[in-house]
């Protein structure tokens, strides 16, 4: 007999009658009937062709798995970044040994992955080149390749004929950056009151950048600091070189990747309120995402280069990180330059250090960047630039100065309107920015509290008096 029949006869007995082969079932009956067999299904006492098919060796599907979550800030969710195929397999290298002098960046179409290996020997071929290292931007649809090349090259005549070969996209040396940063040595200097001069403790009351995750391209971040533990969404290392998947894996976790610009920068941006010791930070309630991009060098300073960079801004694009802070420059690159143009077509707001001389700094140069500098420093948003008491690592503070920290203080402020207005255009952010300003000393400089007026269109108490 089948299940179907028993389960008819058990009902069959309760609320009907049976005659020969016959089920008569009452109104009654048949209600317990449909409960019996629908129950029983839900238990797993009849098998099902859905229970049938699901028993089944499971057929491998041909779509890749669904890329993580980008990162978010503390108690909220990310939306979901723009679709992304798996990474493949690639190949690092620690982004400090490689030399301008010795080493070549290429790009080549991410059309046909299967064929990387035959594309980069055939540059070996042509060329005398050894691939040193490869892996993908898939931000903007590009493969690359770092090919070391023999010592004392003619590297302009190899560029040129490099630029010729119908395979290759583009090619360039790899370009050296620092932080923007002027440190001084005294650690008594008195503050500045930096937070007072833009007026950031009166926008607080409105906003202190809830739900909003900056990225920090810069040099490691101490995240052991009691004013930035809170404050850490996640790390990611793309200096090191033993990451297998485009800086998705966590930053190592131990003092040595506390380094003294990048945490600096983190304070000014986020160090944490109320918290009964050390600094507040512009935007004390704002995730950081460390992007670590850089590496410390003699004197507390940061650098970076063209292959660090492109994996961090590579990075924050897929993920859709709102807020870039670049407190770095150098000189121009195509391949950067194309990335951060990708970032702000994406609707990402790129904040990077004007820099101290007479020409705007790259980064900061690139259209759509938001550059910040100090005062008299125009086009560049007047941000404090000036003695800022700011986190140090291993449990300390230290005074920085240069356009490094003028980045930090509007990243900070754009964290405060995004907090408010996260529905707010690119457009209407950086017009917020720019056009909120207060004189301070016959210069004008940026007023937090003015920002988030100008942002939300309404009335805000933002006399200083």
């Amino acid at each position: 007999m089948t299940r179907g029949a028993l389960l008819c006869r058990i009902a069959g007995r309760i609320a009907g009658r049976t005659t020969g082969s016959t089920m008569t079932l009452s109104l009654g009956g048949l209600v317990l009937f449909l409960l019996l067999t629908f129950g029983l299904q839900s238990f797993g006492f009849v098998r099902t062709a859905a229970a049938q098919t699901a028993a089944q060796p499971a057929i491998p599907s041909a779509k890749p798995a669904a890329a993580a979550d980008p990162v978010a800030a503390p108690g909220t969710t990310a939306a979901a970044p723009g679709p992304t195929a798996a990474p493949p397999q690639f190949r690092l290298v620690p982004a400090d040994t490689l030399s301008s002098d010795v080493h070549l960046l290429l790009t080549v179409p991410l059309a046909d992955p299967a064929s990387l290996p035959q594309v980069a020997a055939g540059i070996e071929s042509r060329f005398g080149v050894t691939l040193a290292a490869e892996w993908p931007l898939q931000s903007i649809s590009v493969h690359c390749f770092i090919m070391t090349v023999a010592a004392n090259a003619d590297l302009d005549g190899l560029i040129a004929r490099m630029e010729a070969d119908p395979a290759i996209r583009t090619v360039q040396k790899i370009q050296t950056y620092n932080v923007l940063e002027h440190s001084y040595s005294d650690p008594l200097l008195p503050a500045q009151g930096a937070l007072s001069r833009i007026n950031a403790l009166k926008a607080h009351s409105l906003s202190k950048g809830s739900g909003v995750s900056i990225g920090v391209v810069d040099s490691g971040i101490d995240i052991t600091h009691p004013d930035l533990a809170g404050r850490i969404v996640s790390q990611h290392d793309f200096v090191s070189g033993n990451s297998g998947n485009s800086g998705n894996t966590k930053a190592p976790e131990h003092p040595e990747t506390g380094e003294a610009h990048g945490t600096a920068i983190a304070g000014i941006i986020a160090a944490d309120a109320d918290n009964a010791l050390g600094i507040v930070g512009v935007a004390p309630e704002a995730g950081i995402i460390e992007l670590r991009a850089c590496w410390q060098g003699s004197a507390a300073t940061g650098q970076c280069n063209s292959f660090s960079l492109a994996r961090a801004l590579n990075f924050a694009i897929i993920n859709r990180v709102k807020v870039i802070n670049m407190s770095l420059g150098g000189p121009f690159d195509a391949l950067l330059e194309e990335l951060v143009r990708a970032a702000v077509g994406h609707g990402l707001l790129v904040v990077a250090a004007r820099g101290e001389g007479t020409d705007v700094a790259f980064p900061a140069s690139v259209p759509g960047v938001v550059s910040a500098g100090a005062a008299g420093h125009a086009p560049a948003i007047p941000a404090p630039a000036v003695d800022i008491l700011s986190t140090a690592p291993g449990n300390a503070f230290r005074y920085v100065s240069g356009s490094s920290a003028s980045a930090a203080f509007v990243s900070g402020v754009a964290a405060l309107i995004l907090s408010a207005r996260p529905e707010i255009s690119l457009s209407d952010l950086e017009t917020a920015l720019r056009t909120s300003l207060t004189d301070h000393d016959g210069s004008p400089l940026l007023d937090a509290c003015k920002a988030l007026q100008t942002a939300l269109t309404g009335d805000m108490n933002c006399s200083t008096e």
